[in-house]
């Protein structure tokens, strides 16, 4: 019991002196994709580089809404139907036909 303990208390130190070398390291994570998006990687994942707001956000501070171009359907067309659906059965429920 106590060199269960023992050990797994020696792993968990083990595993954060790893983690504090690991961060001692300075690189810089960050993409930019086509559109010019630039976002840097933090621990807890991505970030943009710079906010979308300049400045401190107010009640006057215009925020424009831009429309939805496409339709829930357009966007999240159904699959097509299948030609023939097997009947179903007590393993099959999905994708199948009811047994009249």
């Amino acid at each position: 019991m106590i060199r269960t303990i023992f050990a797994a208390s020696a792993a968990i130190l083990l595993s954060v002196a790893g983690q504090a070398s690991a961060q001692t390291v300075a690189q810089d994570r960050s993409f930019t994709d086509t559109n010019g998006f630039r976002a840097v990687e933090s621990p807890g994942g991505y970030a943009p580089a710079s906010p979308a707001i300049d400045g401190p956000v107010t009640p006057a501070t215009k925020i424009d809404f831009v429309a939805q171009t496409l339709t829930p359907s357009q966007a999240f067309p159904p699959p097509a139907p299948r030609k023939t659906y097997p009947p179903c059965t007590k393993q099959r429920r999905d994708e199948c036909l009811q047994r009249k």
